[in-house]
């Protein structure tokens, strides 16, 4: 049981502690030099008190007042400012090293967690989210190490570090300071560490990712909100976005404007309780010139004490949100991945098998008892309506999903005894919708083989029919294609990702309508030119022009999650069924014509 709860997961601040002992040592030389600037902050305090005990020993006669210890004290205090800003300066170069080392390894341990992670975990979750767990979320982190750990030493530092010298001054005057600045805290902290200020963090975390994501999709659908003139809609839709935003900030405000402000206003008038209790205790002292030093070093720290204090009460929100952003962080670090096998199987050829595999998203099923095999160096077509399972099929084969029940088998080996490296390496998609980064059109294609000459990448452009037209671009090859692609057309795009996939030169090979963008010319040259590189590959189309996949070996018609038909074109036409219907349609559609 006792080692059960040792491995718990560790939540909050102590998880955010946890994260910034990685770097313990860079942290633990920035805590001890930021006690060592506190040191130095306090000498003047130490520097006033002495100067004042001098004035009030010679209160009938300044002209005795020795020059010597006040010029010896401002010397003093001229050092420890030098030695103040010398050590807080090293004190936050420790902690920002530590910070962005941290940050670094936080951005790289979620893009890589991220890349083991099923697609249905994207699924669940807006592009805002993520945004804002990998930016946003992580930055807190590194503002954290880099500035709060340092400024919440001091904080607590330089408060314990006065009172106690208080308290060798006069522990009457002393335990006043105290309580008020514990009743302060009590009452602060049982209000923004409480269940209910907790739940409110949550919430405006959520409200963030929303208002992040309704950004993304304004920004990325700019184009489609201007040709359909719906710009006063899809600007109202962000509007109350932006004003849910506002009014949840306005609700969180008033509701914990009275703990601030009580907090704030208590630190503030704590000299209302200082200045009564002072005259008294000056008014019974036995030498009223030896007190009144007593009583001024106590007005001047008795307010200045609490400067630290509201420092934390600015940090104890900021924690919150830092703890809250570490829990959504370990959301997908602690999210079970894919896992690869412990001892992993080699495909002995690219055959793909699918063996009574059902699949659902959540509880919606998707595939039912599917079956087929595709064997070495064949072109298998999948075809059915929208939403019958055909891409579900795909990803399963590169293993985007885990299956519940059934077996998939690549070169006869189940692909969960695969390593997903080995995998990847055996399979190449190309999507329907192909994500090309912000790069040069031969860094986008290289992506499929970073070993691949400039010759390589060239001849890979040539049989996707896409060199051609990069020539025409000013730059060539060393053209950038935009966000997503966005400085080519759907074609063009499409024609340099399936260039991508024939450079990688996968022994399968997957494509969701790979010629979906291409005009019946250039789908033509394609079809034409991939045919004379799939040879000896095993390849998966989904299609949705028939015409594309007349020759395929075997066609799989898919209807409602299941293989309601299997055969050649010409086979399955004679069939008279689910596939002659549709062909019968398609072929209608092609003969259409426009007519006024």
């Amino acid at each position: 049981m006792s080692n059960s709860k040792s491995q718990k997961p560790k939540k909050g601040f102590s998880r955010l502690l946890e994260i910034a002992g990685t770097k313990k040592w860079w942290l633990i030389g920035s805590v001890v030099l930021a006690i060592g600037s506190t040191l130095a902050q306090f000498v003047p305090y130490v520097a006033i008190l002495a100067i004042l005990n001098e004035l009030a020993a010679h209160a009938a006669n300044p002209a005795g007042v020795s020059q010597e210890l006040v010029k010896h004290w401002g010397v003093i205090c001229l050092i420890a400012f030098g030695c103040y800003s010398v050590l807080l300066f090293v004190s936050l170069m420790c902690s920002h090293i530590a910070a962005f080392n941290i940050l670094y390894e936080l951005r790289v341990a979620i893009t890589r967690k991220m890349a083991k992670l099923p697609l249905g975990f994207f699924s669940k979750r807006t592009t805002g989210d993520l945004k804002k767990i990998i930016g946003e979320d992580v930055e807190r982190v590194e503002l954290f190490v880099a500035h709060h750990i340092p400024d919440l030493t001091s904080a607590i530092v330089f408060p314990l570090l006065i009172i106690g010298w208080l308290f060798t001054i006069d522990w009457r005057l002393a335990l006043i300071v105290l309580a008020v600045m514990l009743i302060a805290i009590v009452f602060q902290f049982s209000t923004t560490w409480s269940k209910k200020a907790t739940e409110d963090t949550k919430s405006y975390m959520s409200i963030m990712g929303k208002l992040n994501a309704s950004i993304i999709e304004y920004v990325r659908g700019m184009q489609v909100v201007k040709i359909f003139n719906r710009s006063s809609i899809a600007l109202e839709n962000l509007r109350k976005q932006i004003f849910g935003f506002r009014d949840f900030s306005n609700t969180i405000t008033s509701t914990y404007a009275v703990t601030y402000l009580g907090f704030y206003n208590m630190l503030s008038a704590a000299l209302l309780f200082i200045i009564p209790a002072a005259i008294y205790f000056l008014l019974k002292a036995p030498s009223y010139s030896g007190y009144i030093s007593t009583v001024l070093i106590f007005l001047v720290l008795g307010g200045g004490i609490f400067f630290p204090m509201l420092k934390l009460l600015w940090m104890t929100n900021m924690l919150r949100q830092n703890s809250m952003g570490v829990d959504l962080m370990d959301g997908i670090l602690q999210k079970e991945e894919i896992a690869d096998p412990e001892h992993p199987q080699t495909p002995r050829d690219a055959s793909i098998e699918f063996t009574n595999v059902s699949f659902a998203y959540d509880k919606t099923q998707v595939l039912n008892n599917v079956s087929f095999t595709a064997q070495p160096g064949t072109v298998t077509a999948l075809v059915g309506i929208s939403g019958a399972g055909k891409s579900t099929i795909a990803m399963l084969t590169a293993r985007f999903w885990d299956i519940e029940d059934g077996e998939i088998r690549i070169g006869g080996s189940n692909i969960k005894q695969i390593r997903t490296e080995d995998l990847m390496n055996t399979v190449s998609f190309v999507f329907q919708d192909n994500m090309l980064f912000f790069d040069t059109i031969e860094e986008n294609i290289r992506m499929g083989n970073k070993t691949a000459t400039k010759e390589d990448v060239v001849n890979a452009a040539k049989a996707a029919q896409c060199h051609d037209f990069i020539l025409q671009l000013e730059k060539g090859y060393d053209t950038l294609v935009g966000e997503s692609g966005t400085y080519l057309s759907g074609g063009e795009a499409q024609r340099i990702a399936l260039a991508r996939a024939i450079l990688k030169d996968a022994p399968i090979v997957l494509l969701d309508e790979a010629t979906a963008y291409a005009d019946p010319e250039n789908e033509e040259k394609i079809l034409e030119s991939f045919s004379q590189l799939i040879k000896g590959k095993t390849v998966m189309v989904i299609a949705h022009r028939l015409s594309t996949i007349r020759n395929a070996d075997q066609i799989l018609v898919i209807d409602k999650g299941s293989v309601a038909e299997q055969g050649k074109h010409d086979e399955l036409v004679a069939l008279g069924g689910l596939y002659a219907t549709m062909w019968e349609i398609y072929s209608r559609s092609r003969e259409w014509k426009l007519n006024r």
